[in-house]
């Protein structure tokens, strides 16, 4: 691995450990290299994190794509594809991304691009499961809408942490207020 993905790795093993507050002098010091050496891949802390949510949406994006090739039923498919989470993301708190907007927003940014892209596989599941008659009819952007925001929320609050309730968690969750509705 090149430079370049040893300090997004350890960037990402910075913020496990200290959530946002982790500092290029963190990263130089665990690596044993000079911070100037960080600044000749990332020019600022934000333009490393915006490096470090375009590595994890790729692997989120690999992750889905195994999913969509999978022998899954359609509806389990779909669930598992909307909270795509890649196994070495399970030890990543990203209730620590609280405050990301405040400190950040350009990231925030970012990252809300991220959540609002690749949407099509998911809305061709959708459809598929409409006309299949699998789901019931649904306004598929309400549907993209609510995930979107609920996701944004759950990084940007602190209600989480405050709950006690883990990013994988919330995710499971959802899906599962979304895939079945709250009726008994």
């Amino acid at each position: 691995m090149d430079n370049y993905g040893l300090i997004i790795q350890e960037a990402t093993r910075q913020f496990q450990v200290k959530g946002l507050k982790f500092t290029m002098d963190d990263i130089a010091k665990e690596m044993h290299i000079a911070k100037k050496t960080i600044y000749q891949s990332f020019s600022s802390k934000e333009e490393l994190m915006m490096a470090m949510l375009d590595t994890g949406f790729k692997v989120i994006h690999e992750r889905k794509r195994e999913i969509l090739d999978s022998d899954l039923p359609l509806t389990e498919k779909l669930a598992a594809v909307m909270i795509a989470m890649p196994d070495q993301y399970d030890i990543l708190d990203f209730r620590k991304l609280s405050g990301l907007p405040q400190s950040y927003p350009t990231v925030s940014e970012h990252l809300k691009a991220h959540l609002e892209s690749d949407w099509e596989p998911v809305i061709e599941l959708m459809e598929e499961g409409i006309r299949t008659g699998q789901l019931r009819e649904i306004s598929i952007p309400i549907v993209r809408l609510m995930f979107t925001a609920s996701v944004e929320a759950f990084l940007s609050s602190d209600t989480l942490t405050e709950e006690k309730i883990g990013y994988s968690e919330a995710l499971d969750e959802l899906i599962g207020i979304i895939m079945k509705g709250i009726v008994k």
